[in-house]
């Protein structure tokens, strides 16, 4: 019994230190610098994201997002870099950060480089709001598409390329569609929630919108007979 005892007490020291390699360690604490680099990122990240509300959650072009950029309230305090001193600004060293936009600039990634590792803050357009939107300006579309046919029953023609605007439609006023991203009148540009139009001939045209997806199908003349639904006897 005695002859065994440094025997169990080795293995059990072996399974000890083995097991103590294998525990997962304690993530590497963040630095007091790093913690007010970090905070410089939420301030930066607060008007990034009050620029998105106001703009219908498009996010702030990249040149924006710096001091003097033109962010709301941004000139009143900007953070600083702590390692420097200097104004916390776009980088790849620790103290700065790389903001990148998403898809139609409705998400953003702020990374901010810490002096080990990087702090990502993101934010984007919520899902139900993009696809409500999405849908107001196909049936904007569809708004369009009829008018152009009054328009045809006019005139004999459909109007030329470039030309499908508001005064085309003055004499009978329209009630002309808003562009659901900007709340302003849909025009022929390739922005979210505007149009394209292209007239082929007398007989043929094409119209589409721009989704977060992309281009919308492309829609040709309709007539509006051919959307009523006819009961035999009634």
């Amino acid at each position: 019994m005695t002859r065994r005892m440094p025997v169990v007490v080795l293995a059990t020291t072996f399974l000890v230190l083995l097991l103590a390699a294998a525990a997962p360690r304690p993530a590497q604490a963040v630095s007091f610098v790093d913690k007010q680099v970090q905070a410089g990122a939420l301030l930066i990240q607060n008007y990034v994201n009050t620029y998105g509300q106001a703009h219908q959650f498009v996010y702030p072009p990249k040149k924006m997002v710096k001091k003097g950029g033109g962010l709301p309230n941004s000139t009143v305090i900007w953070p600083s870099n702590p390692w420097t001193g200097r104004i916390m600004g776009p980088g790849s060293s620790r103290g700065t950060y790389t903001y990148k936009l998403g898809t139609g600039d409705l998400s953003y990634r702020l990374i901010v480089h810490l002096s080990r590792g990087n702090y990502v803050l993101k934010s984007a357009m919520p899902s139900w709001l993009k696809s409500e939107w999405n849908t107001a300006a196909k049936q904007d579309l569809l708004l369009l598409q009829r008018y152009l046919y009054a328009y045809k029953t006019a005139h004999g023609d459909y109007p030329a390329t470039g030309s499908l605007t508001p005064q085309v439609f003055a004499d009978p006023t329209y009630v002309w569609p808003q562009n659901p991203w900007t709340g302003s009148a849909m025009t022929a540009s390739d922005a979210l929630g505007d149009f394209s139009y292209t007239r082929v001939s007398s007989s043929d045209f094409t119209l589409r919108v721009k989704l977060t997806s992309g281009w919308s199908d492309t829609f040709h003349p309709v007539s509006l007979l051919s959307n009523l639904t006819v009961t035999p006897g009634g």
